[in-house]
């Protein structure tokens, strides 16, 4: 039984979906920037056999511009398989400054992103303090910590 990667190997190799070599090709040679530059890349397109990397902040073309030197010399003597149908004649990039839509995922410097967990304590605990406030602050706590518990489906 094949599983996927094998039917869009099988797919691949076909003519009429060529563009799937050329979006192999390009993750592959995003895949040889640093960590913190691929984060910074939006995407990435052929034109004229020219590979284009759209960013996402100017400090990432400024940090694209001092590597890519280092990039370009051994794919120009050792093409990765995935670029054997479309190798790139040159490498560039840009820095885009149109607003993505707010449904797209930005993958920016400013990542915000909300915690969402569920509750493991039970407030299953004793209180022994004598000072009153810490006594009242720590019931205020278990009865927060029993509303989550109780409001959350197990």
């Amino acid at each position: 039984m094949k599983n996927a990667s094998h039917i869009l190997a099988s797919l691949r190799q076909k003519p009429s979906f060529s563009k799937l070599a050329r979006f192999e090709c390009i993750r592959r040679i995003q895949g040889l920037f640093p960590p913190h530059l691929q984060r910074l890349v939006r995407y990435g397109y052929f034109h004229n056999n020219i590979l284009y990397f759209v960013l996402s902040h100017p400090g990432a073309k400024q940090e694209f511009d001092n590597i890519i030197a280092s990039i370009k010399a051994p794919l120009k003597q050792y093409t990765p398989p995935e670029c054997r149908e479309c190798p790139p004649e040159d490498i560039r990039a840009f820095v885009t400054h149109r607003i993505q839509p707010a449904g797209a995922e930005d993958t920016g410097l400013l990542r915000q992103s909300e915690a969402h967990y569920t509750e493991r304590s039970e407030g299953a605990f004793a209180n022994d303090t004598h000072h009153p406030e810490l006594h009242r602050l720590i019931e205020r706590i278990r009865e927060h910590v029993h509303a989550r518990t109780d409001s959350e489906p197990a």
